[in-house]
């Protein structure tokens, strides 16, 4: 540090005398510091504190927009899976894709949705689950329905439970649809009739595709599609990550799947399949 600070005042000396030779500066009797170093120095200050204040405005703002992450089903005839840290589960179809941060806000849990797919949502009366499309806003506290939006010109919303309120983002027209029910989003209107296509639901379960999922989130999707079998767990291994497609496997293959999949062990006791190490 001694000999930059050597180096930086013989810089400034060099300087001085140069301007001195060529007669812009006054000339004193007994010459001191360069006159204008100070007025540099403070320059310089400054500069520091505005790139300073300037980084850390930056900063704010990364902070306080959440990170957001994209997911998107790349694969053919398959619905890509995935559970989001409220719980929710979101079943995605072939070239959708959906946006989410990675910590839901404590108010409201939005996300951004562009293609077709199913929502089992977790409750929270506290906070309203909030999808985003290019036309429409949707907004629930808990319950499973399927938006339709890869045809812009003929989206839907089909309700399976709950009840569900839909807005046109141009216009603010605004509905409540119940299960059983379907509104269809055409020409700036949304028109409710009863839902015709009821097998819509378990077609997003026919084939499903996990990528790199904690498995304790893989069964309990299972567990929601598979009544007449519960699937259970160690707590040990619930962290354990899976990448595996299933395309209506029956429950002694699912449990083969996952246990060849992941080096693991399983027993069955009447309608109970516990999987360990």
């Amino acid at each position: 540090m001694e000999n930059d600070n050597k180096r930086v005042d013989r810089a400034w000396n060099r300087l001085h005398s140069r301007l001195e030779q060529d007669g812009l500066l006054e000339r004193k009797a007994e010459p001191q510091q360069p006159i204008f170093r100070p007025v540099a120095l403070r320059w310089a200050a400054s500069l520091i504190i505005l790139i300073t204040a300037t980084l850390f405005i930056v900063h704010e703002m990364k902070t306080t927009q959440p990170e957001m992450f994209t997911l998107l089903n790349g694969e053919k005839n398959s619905t890509f899976v995935t559970t989001l840290e409220d719980g929710s589960v979101v079943y995605l179809a072939e070239n959708t894709s959906l946006s989410y941060p990675e910590h839901f806000q404590k108010s409201s849990r939005e996300v951004f949705l562009e293609g077709d797919a199913f929502f089992d949502i977790s409750k929270n009366p506290e906070s309203p689950f909030i999808i985003e499309t290019d036309i429409i806003k949707v907004k629930v506290l808990g319950t499973s329905f399927n938006v339709k939006t890869a045809n812009k010109e003929y989206s839907s919303l089909s309700v399976n439970t709950g009840v569900v309120e839909v807005t046109l983002k141009k216009g603010g027209k605004s509905t409540r649809i119940k299960a059983g029910e379907t509104v269809l989003i055409q020409s700036g209107s949304l028109k409710v009739i009863q839902t015709q296509d009821l097998e819509q639901f378990a077609r997003y379960m026919s084939r499903m595709h996990f990528k790199d999922e904690r498995l304790e989130d893989v069964i309990s999707v299972i567990n929601r599609n598979f009544k007449d079998v519960i699937f259970e767990i160690s707590p040990d291994i619930e962290e354990r990550l899976l990448t595996a497609t299933f395309s209506q496997d029956s429950p002694d293959s699912l449990v083969q799947l996952i246990c060849s999949a992941l080096n693991l062990k399983y027993s069955q006791q009447q309608n109970r399949i516990k999987i360990y190490k």
